[in-house]
């Protein structure tokens, strides 16, 4: 797969461009509209569980606006990329069926645009980051070892999606509940050792252990550590826990674009003549 896509690079970066001019043809604000839905969200759950329903932070001087885009725009890159690259295969079915080339090629692309939209978003982040706190710290050198972990999830689910998606258009349907109900189990909102504390005094650790193998919760806590943590006095998680589910989280994703190559490479034989 990897071979190909280098040999199809060129297309592969025409993809990109194209899926980029694409979002931003014929709009007004353009480049906003990549953090500015972030924004609005952030600022709706802000409002409501700031200061309607306030929810609690171990760090008191971290602004609970922070708190929140750490785990917003990671989750609008999975969850964009993710419908992105699950209609990837059937918007191009005209190339499908006329030209030779790896069928892959279509939801890498839409996977790597959005990587290129959530790139400029965190800059967007940068800002606020600096405004609130005034600083980074040594963290910061691995978060390009987070967006990568991320990236590799999405695209083993991105294969599957594309794949399955030409047959069963009911998908689309699914993956929207699915997306619904996936936000609110990921400590997007609240802190991971919020849900802990109040999992384990209701004596139910197995939710806390199902929860944190979701790949999404160690990757978003890691988000936050990365770009927010100026020591480890006050982790959202502990730290050799987290790095246990991080690896957890690495052998999913592997497993899941294992999966992904074979599922795409089995019905990929059949998308001409279905589309």
């Amino acid at each position: 797969m990897w071979c190909e896509l280098y040999r199809k690079r060129e297309l592969l970066l025409n993809l990109v461009k194209r899926d980029i001019k694409a979002r931003y043809k014929a709009t007004v604000l353009g480049f906003f509209w990549s953090v500015g839905k972030p924004l609005f969200i952030m600022l709706i759950l802000w409002i409501l569980f700031s200061q309607i329903v306030r929810i609690p932070l171990r760090d008191k001087h971290l602004p609970f606006a922070l708190h929140l885009l750490c785990g917003v725009l990671p989750w609008m890159y999975l969850s964009t990329a993710l419908i992105e690259a699950m209609y990837s295969v059937t918007i191009n079915a005209e190339l499908v069926k006329k030209a030779r080339l790896p069928l892959e090629v279509f939801p890498v692309s839409a996977i790597l645009s959005n990587l290129v939209h959530f790139v400029l978003a965190l800059l967007v982040l940068f800002v606020f980051i600096f405004a609130f706190r005034s600083r980074l710290t040594p963290w910061i050198l691995l978060l390009p070892v987070v967006i990568i972990l991320q990236t590799f999830f999405i695209l083993g689910m991105g294969l599957i999606l594309s794949a399955l998606f030409v047959f069963y258009r009911d998908l689309a349907s699914i993956l929207e509940v699915v997306l619904t109900g996936w936000f609110y189990l990921t400590p997007i909102i609240y802190p991971m050792y919020l849900a802990q504390e109040k999992l384990v005094e209701m004596h139910k650790e197995w939710v806390f252990t199902l929860l944190m193998l979701n790949p999404m919760t160690p990757i978003i806590i890691l988000y936050r550590w990365v770009l927010l943590a100026a020591d480890f006095s006050q982790p959202e998680l502990n730290k050799y826990l987290l790095l246990f589910y991080v690896c957890m989280a690495l052998i999913i994703s592997l497993l899941l674009y294992l999966i992904g190559r074979l599922v795409f490479r089995h019905y990929s034989r059949r998308f001409a003549d279905e589309l």
